[in-house]
């Protein structure tokens, strides 16, 4: 099925270009509000102040959720499932004041700028970040005498990134205990901190890049921010009320919330028989080889995923599920020629990883000129040739000057915090190198197409580097690094790179202050780094990471079991020939497809496709995809982009509704201590 295009020279990516129409003008149902509008405000410090609040209980619950019982997962999809449902309530809380008390009300920009600090904390606290942190700096210490192999590389961690204290560490193991002791709090500042300055040092880097990148993405390019979309209709100042009278709207919440409502009360309720929406794996049907290498193949029906797929133009959507069922057929075809001796083979992530290399050049190469001016800009001025229009970047809130020096200043602070970790300065350029094409690709891609998912899982530099060099390249030290990044390195899907972007993307849209915005996302990342380390060690000492909680070890377990497996010999002995093939392969396949998509108008194979699909998400969202992939193709098809804007509302709905009812399973059992229906990632 191929999709209707009404493209502008300038963007040929998304179909409808709805971003330049807001929704309630689209929609033909939908109305403005007679309510009347208070006094318009900016970002304010009583939303700073709220938001600051609301940071740490967000933490707490999601770090409750997904580590303590074990799902929900709001954090792994690219709309942060408890940020909307926090902000319906925050909505809804504002349509009270607006009615009897409109001086009080907040404004669209103090929505938006609570919804930006909650998904700030909603990254830091999540999947992937301070939860892998805290469950590794005491794992090798605690669990050394059950693996006796640990001893010989466990003093190569870094004293101060580490805690070797098993006294200590007693009650975030086995909980019955309390954070607040002197002795246990001064043993875990040092860590703390440390990990707290890596992870600012890496979003410094990243939110500088943001400032270069925005202008050149969004004015220039025309990319359309699909994920704020919602944000923005729900908080949209009298037109907000229409978007929450939209018939359409409610047909959709109503089928995703009744879903969740009945499975939710299944599972209470054993005796109610459930409906089949989460996984069902179809790897038992096929028992004899070569089909048998398929491997784990689940079908899901997300809600929530339809909804964001809506979104999506008709060739990622192809592409996503397209090359799904591609890595499928290599794995069947190494099968029946007998190539799979490795468990590694076909080397569908090192694949993933040489796409995301190829575009990441891709997007340097498209936006050459605005990069080379800037460069030349900056130049000019430090040789005090500086012209008018010069290092103005006055939509960013800071001078491209003083974006490049937060680069430069991070870039610096993170090879000295390797020196000090005794990194060889060649591992910590090379990380670097491989990580932040990572995060700008992540970035890109939900600015260009909103993606549901791009979790990018096991495609880190700590995975691909020893299979390029081999660990005889690598000392201890090194090993010892590459293992305690996997907080950095594990995931992509709660990166808060893009999040900032997005933030300063909903800022210019809504004549915001660019410049408060940007100081307000600094500072709540600082304030969510150090939030979620409360939230998870205040539950840990509660209810012992290895005693209660139902997913508190995993992930350490994960990364010093790959660490043994290194100084053991036993794992990347020897540069990986395999591997490297395979990411050259995804690196010249990437380049190759950008090129038919640029010669070929209507090309039906997305690059973008190729790389989500080789990631560990595209499991669990492929069937959502390929549905919402049949129904936009038909509306398309048959009802045009008329069509396809009338039931906007109702695919919205869908996300709402499995938002927001989901998410109030999360409530309940937050607050009666009971595990309840996962509504996602399960």
């Amino acid at each position: 099925m191929q999709e209707k295009r009404e493209a502008t020279p300038k963007s040929r990516e998304h179909p409808l270009q709805l971003p330049t129409m807001p929704l309630n003008e689209a929609t033909s149902t939908l109305t403005d509000s007679p309510t009347p509008s208070p006094k318009r405000r900016g970002i304010t410090f009583r939303a700073v102040l709220l938001g600051t609040l609301l940071t740490p209980l967000n933490a707490f619950w999601v770090l409750r959720m997904e580590e303590v019982m074990f799902g929900p997962f709001p954090s792994i999809l690219s709309l942060f499932a408890n940020c909307v449902f926090l902000l319906v309530i925050l909505v809804g809380f504002n349509h009270i004041l607006w009615r009897f008390a409109p001086r009080f009300a907040f404004s669209q920009a103090e929505l938006l700028t609570l919804y930006t600090m909650l998904a700030i904390s909603t990254g830091m606290a999540g999947q992937s970040g301070i939860n892998i942190v805290c469950g590794m700096i005491g794992h090798g210490a605690w669990f050394s005498a059950s693996n006796g192999e640990w001893g010989s590389f466990l003093s190569a961690f870094p004293d101060w990134l580490v805690i070797r204290d098993t006294e200590i560490l007693r009650g975030h193991f086995l909980g019955n205990s309390t954070l607040y002791d002197v002795a246990i709090l001064r043993a875990w500042m040092t860590p703390v901190l440390a990990w707290t300055l890596l992870f600012n040092l890496v979003l410094l880097v990243a939110y500088s890049v943001n400032v270069l990148i925005r202008k050149q993405w969004a004015d220039h390019e025309r990319l359309t921010f699909p994920i704020i979309w919602l944000p923005i209709e729900m908080t949209e100042e009298g037109k907000g009320v229409a978007f929450f009278k939209n018939r359409w709207m409610w047909a959709g919440f109503i089928i995703a919330g009744g879903l969740n409502l009945w499975n939710g009360i299944a599972f209470l309720y054993p005796s109610v028989p459930a409906l089949p929406m989460g996984i069902i794996d179809l790897k038992p049907l096929f028992t004899s080889k070569p089909w048998s290498a398929i491997d784990w193949t689940p079908t899901t029906l997300y809600p929530l995923v339809i909804g964001l797929s809506y979104l999506l133009p008709l060739d990622l959507l192809f592409s996503c599920w397209f090359f799904y069922f591609f890595w499928k057929g290599q794995r069947i075809v190494a099968s029946m020629m007998a190539w799979d001796t490795s468990p590694d083979v076909p080397f569908i992530p090192e694949q993933g990883f040489g796409c995301v290399v190829g575009l990441f050049l891709y997007y340097l190469w498209s936006g050459r000129q605005r990069y080379a001016e800037i460069g030349r800009s900056i130049m000019r001025t430090f040789r005090g040739e500086k012209r008018d229009g010069d290092d103005s970047n006055t939509k960013e809130g800071v001078s491209e000057r003083v974006a490049v020096g937060g680069i430069v200043v991070g870039l610096v602070g993170l090879f000295l915090f390797g020196l000090a970790a005794k990194v060889a300065w060649w591992v910590t350029i090379a990380f670097l190198a491989m990580y932040l094409p990572l995060l700008v690709v992540v970035t890109r891609i939900r600015a260009e197409l909103g993606a549901p998912i791009h979790d990018f899982t096991f495609m880190g530099p700590d995975f691909m580097l020893p299979r390029l060099t081999g660990i005889g390249s690598l000392r201890q030290t090194d090993l010892a690094f590459l293992s305690l990044s996997y907080p950095l390195t594990y995931s992509r899907s709660n990166d808060t790179m893009p999040i900032a972007l997005e933030s300063q993307q909903m800022a210019q849209r809504k004549n915001m202050e660019p410049g408060r915005m940007l100081a307000v996302i600094v500072f709540s990342t600082v304030i969510a780094t150090l939030s979620a380390f409360w939230a998870y060690e205040h539950q840990a000492y509660q209810l012992g990471t290895a005693a209660k909680w139902t997913a508190g070890t995993h992930f350490a377990q994960e990364s010093l079991g790959r660490m043994a497996g290194w100084a053991g010999g036993t794992k990347d002995a020897q540069p990986n020939t395999g591997a490297s093939l395979a990411m050259g392969m995804g690196l010249v396949t990437t380049l190759m497809l950008m090129s038919l998509r640029l010669r070929y108008f209507g090309f039906p194979l997305h690059p973008i496709g190729y790389a989500l699909s080789s990631a560990w998400m595209i499991n669990i969202t492929w069937l959502p995809m390929l549905l919402a992939w049949m129904a936009k193709g038909l509306i398309l098809r048959y009802g045009g982009s008329r069509l396809y804007r009338l039931l906007l509302p109702f695919f919205l709905g869908l996300i709402l509704g499995d938002c927001v009812m989901g998410c109030s399973w999360g409530l309940v059992s937050l607050i009666f201590n009971v595990r309840t229906y996962n509504f996602f990632g399960a």
